[in-house]
């Protein structure tokens, strides 16, 4: 007897094994009936379970694009548990609707403070999409009142006011954010620090180069690696910081080394090509490959 659609689905709970990702190939690409009689089911299942298969389809969404698991994963943030909504919204990295960057501001006021800063995270690439013009004036001013209000709130906690402060870098033209900018960086909070150093890089604004200039000497590690991915951000325009980009190069923490190589490939010119082909043909695998992506990034950009 075949089974119908809410029994095998109801049996990605009941079943002694764990579900493989083959087994889920069954929740892609559902239809509105499919995502009801899905989520029917799914409130039923065990939280571990629950768990299992969202950390299954996170990896999924990224690894086989063919198959669209977004309508589980927008049934999903209204999961009672805050681990499952964090991994939701992770999961619909590719969903530029406005309605979602509508669903994620509602998030912001979530009751879990890991939610509300995966959301935030989330909505950066909504700033971006209204940097650039791609998102409605409308839409891109709820944004900005959301990122402005959230970065001020002393009610929000930390984590979420700094990830807030990353987004409003890409509102280069709004005063109010880059105020906020420079007051996230006047902070005693590294953290904060940290994420203004990352939103000066995004805003691209030539006011802001003296202080990533500063970082990029920084004794912090956490800074370095703030400072080289901002003037990656920044792009040609950044060329200018190349001197002292240049020796994050060779840095001894990797993550700032690879920043840094990354960086180079942003920003381009006859001096980046220079070190890359030399990292490229190094014997730390790692930096050899990123730099090897580099160099090919900047071939694809002459074309």
């Amino acid at each position: 007897m075949t089974l119908s659609f809410a029994e095998r689905v109801a049996q990605l709970d009941t079943a002694e094994t764990a579900p493989t990702r083959v087994d889920l190939k069954l929740l892609a690409n559902l239809g509105p009936e499919s995502v009801y009689i899905f989520w029917e089911q799914w409130q039923r299942f065990s939280l571990d379970r629950r768990r299992h298969i969202m950390h299954l389809l996170a990896e999924l969404a990224e690894e086989q694009i063919q198959l669209d698991y977004r309508p589980v994963f927008r049934a999903c943030l209204a999961d009672h548990d805050a681990e499952i909504r964090v991994l939701a919204i992770e999961g619909l990295w590719e969903d530029d609707h406005e309605q979602m960057m509508d669903r994620l501001i509602q998030m912001i006021h979530d009751p879990a403070g890991e939610v509300r800063a995966a959301a935030v995270i989330s909505l950066a690439r909504f700033a971006y999409r209204a940097e650039i013009g791609e998102l409605s004036l409308s839409a891109a001013q709820r944004l900005l009142n959301a990122l402005l209000q959230t970065a001020s709130d002393p009610e929000q906690p930390s984590e979420v006011r700094r990830r807030a402060v990353e987004a409003l870098g890409y509102f280069a033209d709004s005063q109010e954010a880059q105020a906020l900018v420079a007051r996230a960086y006047s902070m005693d909070d590294i953290y904060m620090r940290e994420s203004a150093v990352l939103a000066m890089g995004r805003s691209m604004r030539p006011q802001w180069f003296p202080y990533i200039l500063r970082e990029l000497k920084s004794p912090s590690p956490s800074l370095r690696y703030e400072a080289a991915r901002a003037v990656g951000e920044i792009g040609e325009d950044g060329r200018e910081l190349l001197p002292a980009l240049l020796p994050l190069v060779d840095d001894e923490d990797t993550e700032i080394a690879l920043a840094a190589i990354w960086a180079l490939g942003q920003v381009g010119g006859s001096d980046a090509r220079r070190i890359l082909k030399r990292i490229a043909r190094s014997r730390d695998e790692v930096r050899a490959q990123v730099a090897q992506d580099a160099l090919a990034e900047l071939d694809l950009d002459t074309l």
